[in-house]
C-alpha cells in the first residue's frame, strides 16, 4: 500500500515503511505537485512555489531532484504493483498516483461527500471524522516558502470549516460531552475562533453543564478584550443571554467565514454632518494591500463605480493587475455607500487566488446564515440556494462584496441579489458576465503616488527629498502594493534617506526584493498571475521584458515557433500584464509597467522556456 502524506510532514509510505524522500527543497518539489495531483505543473509555477529566491542554477537544481525522486519512486514501489510516476511533457510535470493514495486528496473527497449529505444524516459526523483522522500536525511541516505559507493556510481553514461542520453534526445525533472534549483541543491552536467557542457553548449547554459554559464566557471575553480590544461577537452575546436566562439552545451554530457590518443608526441631532462608518477590523485586515485608512486617489474610479451601482447595472466588476488595490477600493466604496444600502454590508472571500476557490454552494449557505436563516432550514442543491437568497433580499437594501472571484461559474448564483441591493466584485481577471459593469483599475498618477509616500513618511520627509521621490515613484509604477512597501521599509528605517533608498533599486534584479516588505510582496501576486497563463503566453512574456526597454510601445511579437502573436498579446492583456497604450496610430499599440516588465525579464530562462509548445 502507498501513502502520500502532506497532511504532517511530507512523506511516502510503502507498506507501513517510511521511505526517505531527501532534502527540504526535494520534499517541497513533491508537495507542490501533489497539491494538484491531476494537473501539470509548469516548471515556471514548480519553481515558484518551492523557491522564494531561485538561483541562477535552478533548472539544473529541478532537473537533479526530479531525477532522485524518480529513482526513489521506482525503488520503493517496485514490489507493490502500484508504479506512481512524475513524468514531463513539454516543460511540465505531473505526478501519476492513485488520488486514494494521497491524504489530502482523501480529505477534500471525504469533506465534499459530507458536505452533500443532509445536516442530520448520521454519516455525515462519521464522514467528517475519518477527513479530519487523516491531519498528523502542521501540513506541509519542515517546508518554507510563499506558497508553502499560503497552501498551509488555505488547508487550516478548510480543516477550521470541517471542525465546525463535525461539531454541529455530533451536536445533531445528541453528543455534545464528545463535542465539548474535542473542541477544547481546537480551542487550544485556535484560541481566537468565535465560531468554535460557539459551538462548545452550545455543547455545554445541551449537556446541562450551564456552570462551566458561563466561565467559558467571562474568559473568552476577557481573552478577547486584552488581545484584540473588542467584546464577543452578537451570536456569542446571545448564547450568553440564553445561558443567564435558562432558555434552551434550540438552533445549532453554522460555520460563517464572512464579515457582516450592521447598518448604522441615523444620527438624532439634525444637521449633524453625515457618519461614515468604518468597515469592521477583521473585513480591513482580509483586504490585504493598501487598507482605506491609508487610501489616496481613484475619485473618478469610486464616482463611476458608486453610480453604477445605485443607478444603473446594480453588479460593478473591479479588475485590475496584482497589487493595484482592488480590495481596498471595494471597501472605500462601501463605506460611503452605508445611507444607499441602510440594511449592511455583506463581504465574502471567493478564494479565486487560493488553490481550491470556494463553492457557490458553500458561499451560498454562508450568506443565507448571515441573513438569518437557520442552518438546518438551508435548502440542499444550489438552486434552492439561490432562490432562497434572492427571496431574503428582496426587501432589502444590502451590497455584497465578492472579494477574489475565480469564474463566471462561481459568481452566476451569487449575483441574484433583487432590484433593491447590489453587487460588487473583485477580481484579478477579466470575468466575461452579462450586466455586469466592469472597472479596470489603473496606476496610481505621480501626484496621487507622492500622496500614498507622504501618508507613510510624512509630508516634510517627502518634500526634503522631492526629486528622489519622485524618481522612486516612477520605480513602482503607481502599483498602491508596491509604494507601501516601499514606504514601509522607509517609514521602519527614519535613519534611511531616501536617496539611499532609490540607490538600492539601481539594480534591476534587485529592485524586485525592494518591493516587497513584511506581508507586502507584489511578486506574490505576479506569480500566481503567470501559473495561470498559457505556456505560449508565459514564453511571450519572457520574451517581452528581455527585449524591451523602460515604458518601450510596441505592437506586436516576433518569435520563431509562435503562428497566433495576437492570441498571446490577448491572453497578456487579460491578465493586465500589459495594457493598451493610448497612441492615435493603426493597430494595437501595448506597454508594460516598470515591475511587470522586470518581472517578466527575470522570469526563470531555463531550456524549458525557450521550448514551450505553442
Amino acid at each position: 500500500m502507498i501513502e502520500f502524506r502532506l497532511l504532517g510532514s511530507v512523506e511516502l509510505v510503502v507498506d507501513g515503511r517510511t521511505v526517505d524522500l531527501g532534502p527540504s527543497k526535494q520534499r517541497g518539489i513533491v508537495a507542490a505537485l501533489l497539491a494538484d495531483p491531476d494537473q501539470s505543473i509548469s516548471t515556471e509555477t514548480l519553481v515558484a512555489r518551492v523557491w522564494d529566491a531561485p538561483p541562477e542554477t535552478i533548472r539544473n537544481s529541478v532537473y537533479t531532484y526530479m531525477t532522485r525522486l524518480r529513482r526513489i519512486l521506482r525503488t520503493a514501489t517496485a514490489n507493490t504493483g502500484e508504479l506512481p510516476e512524475i513524468r514531463r511533457l513539454h516543460g511540465s510535470y505531473r505526478i501519476e498516483a492513485s488520488p486514494g493514495s494521497i491524504d489530502l486528496s482523501v480529505f477534500r473527497d471525504l469533506v465534499g461527500r459530507a458536505r452533500a449529505m443532509a445536516p442530520d444524516d448520521p454519516g455525515r459526523a462519521e464522514t467528517l471524522s475519518r477527513a479530519l483522522a487523516l491531519w498528523r500536525g502542521e501540513p506541509l511541516a519542515g517546508l518554507d516558502s510563499d506558497w508553502v505559507r499560503r497552501f498551509r493556510d488555505s488547508l487550516g481553514q478548510l480543516r477550521h470549516e470541517a471542525i465546525a461542520e463535525w461539531a454541529d453534526a455530533e451536536l445533531r445525533r445528541g453528543n455534545p460531552k464528545l463535542v465539548a472534549a474535542d473542541l477544547r483541543e481546537a480551542l487550544l491552536e485556535h484560541p481566537l475562533a468565535e465560531d468554535l467557542h460557539e459551538r462548545l457553548l452550545c455543547a455545554y449547554r445541551l449537556d446541562n453543564r450551564e456552570a462551566e459554559a458561563l466561565a467559558h464566557y467571562d474568559r473568552l471575553r476577557r481573552t478577547l478584550a486584552t488581545e484584540l480590544g473588542v467584546d464577543p461577537g452578537p451570536r456569542l452575546r446571545e448564547l450568553h443571554a440564553q445561558l443567564l436566562n435558562g432558555a434552551a439552545t434550540t438552533e445549532i451554530p453554522a460555520a460563517e467565514p464572512i464579515s457582516v457590518r450592521p447598518a448604522p443608526e441615523p444620527d438624532p441631532m439634525p444637521g449633524a454632518p453625515d457618519r461614515v462608518p468604518g468597515l469592521p477590523d477583521r473585513v480591513r485586515e482580509a483586504a490585504g494591500g493598501v487598507e482605506p485608512g491609508g487610501f489616496r486617489g481613484r475619485v473618478a474610479d469610486i464616482e463611476r463605480i458608486r453610480r453604477a451601482l445605485t443607478e444603473e447595472s446594480g453588479a460593478v466588476l473591479i479588475t485590475g493587475s496584482p497589487g493595484i488595490g482592488k480590495s481596498a477600493l471595494a471597501m472605500r466604496v462601501a463605506e460611503g455607500l452605508s445611507d444607499r444600502f441602510p440594511d449592511g454590508v455583506l463581504r465574502v472571500e471567493l478564494g479565486g487566488s487560493a488553490p481550491v476557490p470556494a463553492e457557490s454552494y458553500t458561499v451560498l449557505g454562508h450568506l443565507l446564515v448571515a441573513l438569518g436563516v437557520p442552518a438546518a432550514a438551508l435548502p440542499r442543491d444550489c438552486a434552492g440556494r439561490a432562490a432562497r437568497y434572492r427571496a431574503e433580499l428582496a426587501d432589502r437594501r444590502v451590497l455584497v462584496l465578492l472579494d477574489d472571484a475565480a469564474s463566471p461559474a462561481q459568481l452566476a448564483p451569487l449575483l441574484a441579489v433583487g432590484p433593491r441591493s447590489a453587487v460588487l466584485i473583485n477580481a484579478r481577471i477579466a470575468l466575461d458576465n452579462n450586466g455586469i459593469r466592469t472597472t479596470v483599475l489603473r496606476e496610481l498618477t505621480m501626484s496621487e503616488s507622492m500622496e500614498v509616500l507622504c501618508a507613510l513618511l510624512g509630508e516634510e520627509r517627502v518634500r526634503a527629498e522631492e526629486w528622489a521621490t519622485t524618481a522612486l515613484v516612477r520605480c513602482c509604477s503607481g502599483i498602491p502594493l508596491a509604494l507601501h512597501a516601499v514606504g514601509s521599509r522607509l517609514a521602519a528605517r527614519p535613519h534611511w534617506t531616501i536617496t539611499q533608498q532609490l540607490g538600492r533599486m539601481s539594480e534591476e534584479q534587485r529592485r524586485l526584493h525592494e518591493f516587497a516588505y513584511g506581508a507586502s510582496d507584489i511578486r506574490n501576486g505576479l506569480a500566481m498571475m503567470v501559473a495561470r497563463l498559457s505556456p505560449a503566453a508565459v514564453r511571450v512574456l519572457h520574451h517581452l521584458g528581455t527585449t524591451l526597454a523602460p515604458r518601450e510601445p510596441f505592437g506586436t511579437v516576433a518569435l520563431t515557433g509562435l503562428p497566433d502573436p495576437a492570441a498571446a498579446l490577448n491572453e497578456l492583456l487579460a491578465a493586465h500584464l500589459i495594457t493598451l497604450a493610448d497612441r492615435d496610430v493603426p493597430g494595437p499599440r501595448y506597454v508594460m509597467l516598470e515591475i511587470h516588465r522586470l518581472y517578466a525579464k527575470h522570469l526563470m530562462s531555463d531550456a524549458a522556456l525557450t521550448a514551450l509548445p505553442v
